[in-house]
C-alpha cells in the first residue's frame, strides 16, 4: 500500500442532510434533503503542504420543495440538471433559475448525462444525451450543440436502479437482480451475467437468447473476480471508465465490461466488503464500504489505500473526487504521480509503480518512458533477489538489459569474467527517493542453493541465447552498412568493438552455464562461430577434461598450435582423443596456409603410426588437394623412402598427376628400395614385389625421363628395366640384345617386337633388328638360326625378303625357308590386288566429282536492275549475292537469315 490521495475534510457538521453532491471545475454543488442547493467555491492547494479552501458562495433555500436527489450539468447548453420530486429539472447555470421542467419525466428516479464531440457531416459537433429512468422505461433526450434534437422512449423489463452511458449510444442499466446493455439506436436490450425471467423475455428481444449462454459463463469464474454474481443480489453499482468501459459491482466483486457487454479485463476486483458506492479517479477504483473507503488499482486490483470515513454514502466521479456522508464532505486530492511512484519504488512495490506509469498520461510524469524502464529494471532485480528467476530474466530480456549487468547477478562460477556493475537506476525527476538503497540491494551477493542455482542458470541460458541472437544480428547489420561505404566511420568501429566485447561476455557465460547444466551442448557452442574468452574457456575445459571441445575451440579461434600441442600431449590418455587419429583428422583440415604446422606436427605421428599418419597427405579431403605436392614429396623423402613411395603412388595413380619429376622420383625410389632390400637377407619377397611395380610403371607411364633413369641403373643388373628404358629412347637394337643375350628370353624379345612394330616406318623395322641380333651376334658367336627361322615363320610378312636373304647364312637350306617364302608371296599378291581395287575406286570417285562440277558450272543466274532480294526487299544491284539450290537469289548478308527460315544453304 501507498498514499495515493490526501484526505481533506472540506465540509463538516452541515445542518442540512446531504442528499446529492456534484463537482465541476472550481464549484461544488450540494443538494439537501429539504431542497436547499448549496454552491461552494473551491480553491485548489498550490502545494502538497497547503490545505484545500472551500467557501460557501450561495445558499438557495427555495431551489426545490423536495429533496434534491441527483445533480449534474450540461455544459453545452449551460444548464444545471437536477432530480427532485420525481421530475428532471433544467436550471440556468449562472442564475440557477428554473428553465424548464421535463414533464415527460414524471415519476423519474434516476438520470445520466453524457456529452461528446462527434464528427457529423465532416464537422465536429458537441452531442449531449440525457437518459432518464421513469418506472419501466427510459427516456433519452438529445442536444446537438445548443439545440434540442429529439426524445425517445425505451421500455425496460424492470425499474432501473442505476445507469451509465457506455460510448455514445449504449446505456448500461442495473436492475434489482441483473444488469443489461441497451442500444439506443436499435432498442436491443442485452442482459449481463444473470438469466432473465420469463416475463421479461419478450421485452428483451431475440438478442437475449443468443447472448445469454455466453455471458452466464462469467458468473462461474471465481478467479476472474465474478464470485458472488450468482448469489443473493445486492445494490447494483455502475461506474464509467475510460475507453468505453464500465465497472459493474455486485456483492463484494466488480468487473469491467466493454461496449459489447464482454469483460475487458482478465480478472475483476475483490473488495474487503460489499461496496455501497463505486467511483473512479484514474487510475484508481474507489469503493465506499460500511465503515471505510477502499482505493484499488484498476489494473492490478491491489489495495492502494484505505481511509476511515464514518457514514460515507455519496461520491463524485472523475478527477475531482468528493465523498459525503449526511453531514460531512471529504475531498481526496491525489499526490503527484512522481511522488507516488517514488514511494512505491522505496517500498519495492514495483508492479504497482509500473502499472501506474502505464495508465497515466505521459505529460503527468517527466521522462515517463525512461522512468518506466528504470523501474522495470529495479523490478527485475527485485524478482531475481526473491528467487523468481524466470520472471526476472524474461523482464530483463524485454528491457534489453546489458548482458554484463544480468550475468553479474550470478555467483562467481558463472560471472567471474564480468566485474560487478551497479545498474544506473534513477528515481523520477521530481521525486526525492534515494535510490542508493535500491542499488545497494541489487549489488549484494545472492545466496542460492544448488537447485536454485540450476534453475537460475536454466533461465540465464534462454536469456543469453536471445541476447546472442540480437547482438549478432545488429553486428551483421552494422558490418553490411560498413561494407556499403568506401570510407570508414570511427563511431561504427567503436560500436562494432562494443558488440564484440558484449558477445565475448555472453558466449563465455553461456559456456559456463552449459558446463553446469547441459554439458552435451558445450561442443555445439564451441564448434560454431563463437566469441568465448580464450583464457576462461581454456581453463574451464581443461579443468573438466573436455579435451575434444577444447580442440574444437582452438580450431575456431585459429589457435592451431595450441590444439596440436594438446593433441600430442593427450594422445596416450584413455578416451575419445586417444591415439594419433584425432591429430591426423585435425591436420587434414588445416590446408596450405598452415603447411609448416602440418609438417612440424606430422613428424611425430609418422614416426609413431605411419599407416594412419599418411592419411594427412593421401585422404579424400578438399584441404589435402591444396597442399603443394613438391614440398610434401621432399618432406616425406627426408623422413622415409617408403612413405615417399606411398605418397607418389597416390599422387600418380589416384590423382592422375602427370608431372615428370614425380614420375622420375617414383622410379628412382623403386630402384632405391630394391637396392636397400637387396643388401639385407630375407627380403626376397619385398624385392620381387617392388620389381614388379617398377616394371609395370616403366611400361605404362609415359611421363618419366628415360635418359635420366638410365644413368641411375646399375651396370650388372636391372636388365629388364634397362630394356624398357632403351625402347623409350628408340634404342630397339640394344633392348633386343638385352632380351636375347642377357636374359635369354626369346619370347620376351618377340613380344617386344609385336609391341613396337610400326608398319609406317620401315626404317625401324624391329623384326629385322631382332633377326640381326639372332644372325649377327657379337664377339663372333655362332648365329642363332633356329630362333631366327621361328621369327621368319611367324612374322616374315613384316620383313623385306631381300633383307632376310642377305642376313641368312649361306648354309641355310631352302626347305627351311619354305613357309617364309610362301607367306611373303601371298602377302605380296594380296597387297597388289588391294592396291588395284583402291586405284579403280579412286578413279570412279574422280569421274563422279568431275560430273558434279560440270553440272554446277552449267547453272546460271541473271541479275537484272529489277531483281529484288526476297529477304530485305531491296535491289540486288552490284552487291555480293548468294544463290540457293532452288534458284532463290539474296544478298550475301541475308543468306544466313534465309537459311534459318528454311532455305538450303549454298
Amino acid at each position: 500500500m501507498h498514499d495515493a490521495f490526501k484526505v481533506y475534510t472540506v465540509i463538516e457538521k452541515l445542518p442540512h442532510k446531504i442528499e446529492s453532491i456534484f463537482a465541476q471545475g472550481d464549484k461544488l454543488y450540494v443538494g439537501t434533503l429539504y431542497g436547499t442547493l448549496l454552491v461552494y467555491s473551491v480553491r485548489e492547494p498550490l502545494g502538497q503542504d497547503e490545505a484545500i479552501s472551500v467557501t460557501l458562495m450561495e445558499t438557495l433555500k427555495t431551489f426545490s420543495k423536495k429533496a434534491i436527489e441527483q445533480i449534474d450539468l450540461i455544459k453545452a447548453v449551460g444548464v444545471l440538471v437536477t432530480l427532485s420530486d420525481g421530475y428532471v429539472n433544467l436550471h440556468d447555470l449562472e442564475s440557477f433559475a428554473l428553465r424548464t421542467q421535463l414533464g415527460e419525466t414524471r415519476g423519474a428516479n434516476l438520470f445520466s448525462v453524457f456529452s461528446k464531440i462527434e464528427i457529423q457531416d465532416g464537422f465536429p459537433q458537441v452531442v449531449t444525451r440525457l437518459a432518464v429512468a421513469v418506472r419501466r422505461k427510459v427516456i433519452v433526450f438529445s442536444w446537438q450543440d445548443s439545440e434540442f434534437m429529439s426524445t425517445k422512449d425505451f421500455p425496460v423489463p424492470d425499474r432501473v436502479r442505476t445507469m451509465e452511458w457506455v460510448g455514445t449510444q449504449n446505456l448500461c442499466m442495473g436492475f434489482d437482480s441483473e444488469y443489461a446493455l441497451m442500444d439506443c439506436k436499435t432498442s436491443v436490450l442485452t442482459p449481463l451475467f444473470s438469466p432473465t425471467s420469463p416475463s421479461a423475455q419478450g421485452a428483451l428481444g431475440s438478442t437475449l437468447e443468443s447472448t445469454l449462454n455466453t455471458l452466464n459463463t462469467f458468473s462461474s469464474l471465481a478467479t476472474g473476480g465474478l464470485m458472488g454474481f450468482g448469489s443473493k443480489p445486492g445494490k447494483p453499482l455502475i461506474t464509467r471508465l475510460p475507453n468505453d468501459e464500465i465497472l459493474l459491482g455486485k456483492e463484494n466483486s466488480s468487473i469491467s465490461v466493454g461496449v459489447d457487454g464482454m469483460p475487458k479485463r482478465k480478472n475483476g476486483i475483490e473488495w474487503s466488503g460489499m461496496p455501497e458506492e463505486l467511483g473512479y479517479s484514474s487510475p484508481y477504483a474507489v469503493a465506499i464500504l460500511s465503515r471505510h473507503i477502499e482505493i484499488r488499482n484498476i489494473e492490478t486490483r491491489a489495495l492502494v489505500q484505505s481511509a476511515e470515513m464514518p457514514h460515507a454514502r455519496l461520491l463524485t466521479q472523475g478527477k475531482l473526487l468528493y465523498i459525503a456522508s449526511t453531514s460531512e464532505v471529504w475531498r481526496l486530492i491525489p499526490y503527484s504521480f512522481p511522488q507516488q511512484i517514488d514511494e512505491l519504488v522505496q517500498k519495492e512495490e514495483y508492479q504497482e509503480a509500473i502499472s501506474l506509469i502505464n495508465q497515466i498520461n505521459p505529460v503527468l510524469l517527466d521522462e515517463t518512458v525512461d522512468t518506466l524502464g528504470k523501474i522495470k529494471t529495479l523490478y527485475a532485480h527485485h524478482l531475481f533477489r526473491t528467487h523468481h528467476y524466470e520472471e526476472s530474466l524474461t523482464l530483463f530480456s524485454e528491457l534489453d538489459t546489458p548482458a554484463a549487468e544480468v550475468i553479474g547477478l550470478y555467483p562467481a562460477v558463472i560471472s567471474s569474467h564480468v566485474p560487478p556493475k551497479e545498474p544506473e537506476v534513477v528515481s523520477p525527476k521530481s521525486g526525492d527517493v534515494d535510490v542508493k538503497d535500491a542499488n545497494a540491494k541489487n549489488t549484494q551477493p545472492i545466496i542460492m542453493s544448488t537447485k536454485e542455482l540450476e534453475d537460475a542458470v536454466e533461465c540465464l541460458i534462454r536469456f543469453l541465447a536471445d541476447k546472442r541472437q540480437k547482438i549478432s544480428k545488429s553486428l551483421q547489420t552494422l558490418q553490411n552498412n560498413h561494407d556499403s561505404f568506401s570510407y570508414r566511420h570511427s563511431n561504427q568501429e567503436d560500436e562494432a568493438e562494443d558488440y564484440l566485447h558484449t558477445l565475448e561476455i555472453v558466449d563465455t557465460a553461456l559456456l559456463k552455464s552449459y558446463m553446469m547444466t547441459h554439458e552435451r551442448l558445450v561442443g555445439s557452442l564451441l564448434r560454431v562461430n563463437n566469441h568465448c574468452n580464450p583464457d576462461e574457456t581454456e581453463s574451464l575445459l581443461l579443468k573438466h577434461k573436455k579435451y575434444k571441445e577444447l580442440v574444437d575451440f582452438y580450431r575456431g579461434k585459429q589457435l592451431h598450435r595450441k590444439a596440436l600441442e594438446l593433441l600430442q600431449t593427450i594422445h596416450v590418455n584413455p578416451g575419445d582423443m586417444q591415439g594419433v587419429l584425432p591429430t591426423v583428422n585435425y591436420l587434414q583440415r588445416l590446408g596450405v596456409d598452415h603447411l609448416p604446422l602440418i609438417l612440424e606436427f606430422g613428424t611425430w605421428i609418422l614416426e609413431l603410426d605411419p599407416a594412419v599418419a599418411m592419411k594427412i597427405f593421401i585422404d579424400d579431403e578438399p584441404e589435402i588437394d591444396t597442399l603443394p605436392r613438391y614440398k610434401i614429396m621432399a618432406y616425406l623423402e627426408r623422413l622415409s623412402l617408403d612413405l615417399c613411395v606411398i605418397y607418389l603412388e597416390h599422387v600418380i595413380h589416384e590423382l592422375g598427376d602427370k608431372t615428370s619429376d614425380f614420375h622420375n622420383t617414383l622410379v628412382v625410389s623403386y630402384l632405391a628400395q630394391i637396392q636397400r632390400d637387396s643388401s639385407t637377407p630375407g627380403n626376397e619377397e619385398a624385392i620381387v614385389k617392388t620389381k614388379a611395380k617398377l616394371l609395370q610403371f616403366l611400361d605404362e607411364s609415359t611421363f618419366y625421363k628415360a635418359e635420366r633413369i638410365l644413368s641411375r641403373l646399375p651396370v650388372d643388373s636391372c636388365y629388364e628395366e634397362r630394356a624398357i628404358l632403351l625402347s623409350r629412347i628408340g634404342q630397339h637394337d640394344q633392348a633386343l640384345n638385352i632380351y636375347v643375350h642377357k636374359l635369354n628370353n626369346f619370347q620376351a624379345a618377340e613380344e617386344y617386337c609385336i609391341k613396337n612394330f610400326n608398319s609406317n616406318d620401315p626404317t625401324k623395322n624391329v623384326y629385322l633388328l631382332l633377326l640381326k641380333v639372332y644372325l649377327r651376334p657379337p664377339n663372333r658367336e655362332k648365329p642363332m638360326l633356329e630362333p631366327a627361322l621361328d621369327i621368319l615363320t611367324r612374322h616374315g610378312t613384316h620383313i623385306d625378303p631381300s633383307a632376310v636373304l642377305s642376313l641368312l647364312p649361306a648354309s641355310t637350306r631352302i626347305d627351311q625357308l619354305f613357309k617364309f617364302f610362301e607367306k611373303s608371296i601371298r602377302e605380296s599378291n594380296k597387297t597388289k590386288h588391294m592396291d588395284m581395287i583402291v586405284k579403280n575406286l579412286l578413279k570412279a570417285e574422280r569421274l563422279q566429282t568431275q560430273e558434279q562440277l560440270t553440272f554446277y558450272r552449267s547453272r546460271r543466274v541473271k541479275i537484272t536492275e529489277d531483281r529484288m532480294c526476297p529477304k530485305c526487299n531491296k535491289r540486288i544491284g552490284n552487291s555480293v549475292f548468294a544463290v540457293f539450290p532452288d534458284g532463290v537469289v539474296v544478298h550475301y548478308s541475308c543468306k544466313e537469315t534465309m537459311a534459318a527460315m528454311g532455305h538450303w544453304r549454298t
